[in-house]
């Protein structure tokens, strides 16, 4: 049984069957959350990869309501601690949850493989791209010419568009399967969006930063 289904008493008017949200349903107290909860437990939401994210954006803006410490100051201090407490978890789920790449960097995590274990090599489809890129690069630092900067930026627009490509794609890696049995492919697909926001953090550096909010996001 997960921390959605986990029938629990609030501690407040001790109603039951407020199961694994955040909120007591009755009287509105903030609740502690279940031992092992996970992110989207946070919200309420079954623990899957593919997600309705005008859903996700009620639950949470829901939530953000009822948890705000503004509206539990007058509270006894188990309100006002719990309600901080829980805007903080529910905060990092809501980041994590909404975006394909922290969501899918948190699947990993949950199910035992997080994306820096094993994952020190750069990817075999990037690896002469990464090679070419960084002796460009050097060539800029020795001699930055107009041409070798001019050059510098269509290699990071290829690069850009490679990244985007990558994560637009992670929508239909999600929707195959809502991740099960794929846990190698999409840790080989992360890894390459990690390396690819490396190196062009790595050209912003290089260029003076001219366009670097992909490398960014």
């Amino acid at each position: 049984m997960d921390g959605n289904e986990q029938e629990r008493q609030c501690w407040r008017c001790g109603s039951t069957n407020i199961r694994g949200g955040p909120v007591c349903p009755h009287c509105e107290a903030p609740q502690p959350l279940p031992p092992g909860s996970d992110l989207f437990t946070v919200l309420g939401l079954p623990r899957k990869l593919v997600l309705d994210t005008d859903d996700l954006e009620r639950r949470y803006h829901a939530g953000a309501r009822a948890l705000h410490p503004d509206r539990h100051q007058t509270a006894e201090p188990r309100a006002r601690e719990l309600s901080e407490r829980a805007s903080a978890v529910l905060n990092r789920a809501y980041r994590t949850l909404r975006d394909p790449v922290a969501r899918g960097r948190y699947w990993l995590e949950l199910h035992g493989s997080p994306l820096h274990v094993d994952n020190k090599e750069v990817p075999a489809a990037l690896a002469a791209d990464v090679f070419e890129t960084q002796e460009q690069l050097e060539d800029l630092r020795t001699s930055p010419t107009p041409e070798r900067h001019a050059e510098v930026r269509r290699v990071r627009d290829a690069l850009a568009a490679r990244l985007r490509g990558l994560k637009d794609d992670l929508s239909g890696l999600y929707a195959g399967a809502n991740g099960d049995g794929l846990l190698g492919e999409l840790k080989r697909r992360l890894s390459e969006i990690a390396y690819l926001r490396t190196l062009l953090g790595d050209i912003d550096s290089a260029l003076g930063d001219e366009c670097g909010a992909d490398s960014r996001h």
